[in-house]
């Protein structure tokens, strides 16, 4: 009986032994570098768990890029002329695990949503590079939250940018 677990199931992440193939579907942003860095992150997160198939088998996780939101965190005036001081870069992306074509998704991660800090900089070609690599964290942090819950581990969900 010791040797037998306790046969906890996680109620929303699927069977061990199941491999997920990853396919982006909708994307409603501009930029495409961020589609792919959370896809990344999900096949990242789902291949350290053992947990990745190659090709576009089911069950699939179908990653949806919903949203970028950008808030300035400080203004500060240089040269007479108000500029940010800071950034926070906030991606929103969702998640849903198909068993078969035409069928309801099995799993709908919600919104799932992180955000990067950025610092300001008074070069926009500066801001430009660094707008980038903020944005690719992000997402990329993103993908891998959704494949956690897709998994079925608790992950928190970051409300504010």
């Amino acid at each position: 009986m010791l040797l037998s677990g306790c046969s906890y199931q996680s109620v929303y992440g699927q069977s061990a032994r199941e491999h997920v193939s990853v396919q982006v579907g909708q994307v409603l942003i501009p930029e495409t570098l961020a589609a792919q860095a959370a896809a990344s992150g999900v096949r990242s997160e789902l291949a350290a768990a053992g947990r990745l198939a190659t090709g576009a088998q089911f069950p699939r996780l179908v990653l949806d890029v919903l949203r970028v939101d950008e808030l300035s965190r400080g203004i500060h005036v240089q040269s007479g002329q108000p500029r940010a001081a800071g950034m926070s870069i906030a991606l929103t992306v969702r998640g849903r695990v198909f068993q078969a074509e035409n069928q309801e998704a099995r799993l709908d991660t919600g919104d799932v949503r992180r955000s990067v800090q950025l610092t300001g900089d008074s070069d926009p070609r500066v801001d430009s590079a660094a707008y980038d690599v903020a944005l690719r964290s992000a997402a990329e942090r993103a993908g891998r939250a959704v494949a956690r819950i897709a998994l079925g581990i608790p992950e928190a969900n970051e409300e504010e940018p």
